[in-house]
């Protein structure tokens, strides 16, 4: 019996060892993308805003702090916003940090009261990407 184990020792370690061989032999593969960092802001840093009056009511740039921008894309449509003279944001989870669009609801005021636009993305703008939306109007 003690044989029969060391045998199935031996036989276990030998293909082990082959395996591991085989695989450092292989030619490597493409390098995997790394995750997207995240971008993460408090809520009372939020300074500004503008929306994007091409998308239907869908997308929302936040001015944060001094040079950065975000852009909420909402599941759907966010009514009374292009009438919206100020917007509010509510964060989830006992904090004010954003970092996903999980994270936050969008808030603006319409004539029968508040209405809640859940957000769907949060995305932190380039420096490029900031200067091409310059042209819009800040709020």
């Amino acid at each position: 019996m003690r044989t029969l184990i060391t045998a199935c020792l031996v036989v276990g370690l030998a293909l082990t060892a082959g395996a591991s061989a085989l695989a450092s032999d292989a030619p490597p593969g493409p390098a995997a993308n790394p995750p997207a960092k995240r971008a993460c802001f408090f809520s009372h840093q939020i300074n500004g805003w503008r929306e994007d009056r091409s998308s239907r009511d869908n997308v929302v740039y936040l001015d944060v702090n001094a040079h950065d921008v975000y852009r909420l894309d909402m599941f759907g449509p966010c009514n009374g916003l292009n009438e919206a003279i100020s917007i509010g944001v509510e964060t989830r989870g006992g904090g004010s940090a954003i970092c996903d669009g999980l994270d936050v609801t969008l808030i603006t005021n319409s004539s029968i009261g508040p209405y809640r636009c859940p957000v769907s993305k949060i995305t932190r703008l380039t420096p490029e990407e900031i200067k091409a939306l310059s042209a819009s109007k800040r709020r």
